[in-house]
């Protein structure tokens, strides 16, 4: 695994493989190693006091998880009419914490070639960014996000 471009990668095949996912009608995308399911939102209960990107919490077969707000967690503006009937929870795993991410919608998986993910401009990466990556497909352009990154600025 390639570590050294903060994006974890197959350094045999020379892919990445990610799950694109949108929020805000923008794409986002996460490694696929990171993940360890993908569900239907479950009811959640709020935590007094907590980080104002903390929804709350689960249970999910037993074990009681955290559920950021990727949307405030990212700064982004609501956008009004946007369609929630597809929307999902991430169930990730980012150093040895599990943690459930709630996005508006999973659209698909992808192998991308490692030469077509670019590192973020100094203009746009700011130290605080969350960006890690830039994939330029076709018309569209998906983001990868640094989830350690969110998962620490919540804990300081």
């Amino acid at each position: 695994m390639d570590k050294s471009s903060g994006v974890l990668s197959d350094s045999s095949t020379k892919e990445l493989e990610i799950i694109e996912f949108e929020m805000n009608k923008n794409k986002f995308g996460i490694n696929v190693v990171k993940v360890r399911e993908i569900i239907q939102p479950l009811p959640i209960t709020p935590i007094p006091h907590a980080h104002r990107t903390i929804l709350g919490i689960i249970q999910l077969r037993g074990e009681v998880l955290p559920v950021i707000s990727l949307e405030q967690a990212l700064n982004l503006s609501p956008v009004e009419n946007c369609d929630l009937t597809n929307e999902k929870f991430i169930v990730a795993e980012l150093n040895d914490q599990k943690v459930v991410f709630h996005v508006h919608h999973v659209t698909q998986i992808h192998r991308i070639p490692l030469d077509m993910v670019e590192k973020p401009s100094e203009l746009y990466a700011v130290d605080r960014s969350q960006i890690i990556g830039v994939i330029k497909q076709a018309e569209e352009i998906i983001l990868l996000i640094d989830f350690e990154k969110i998962i620490k600025d919540i804990n300081q």
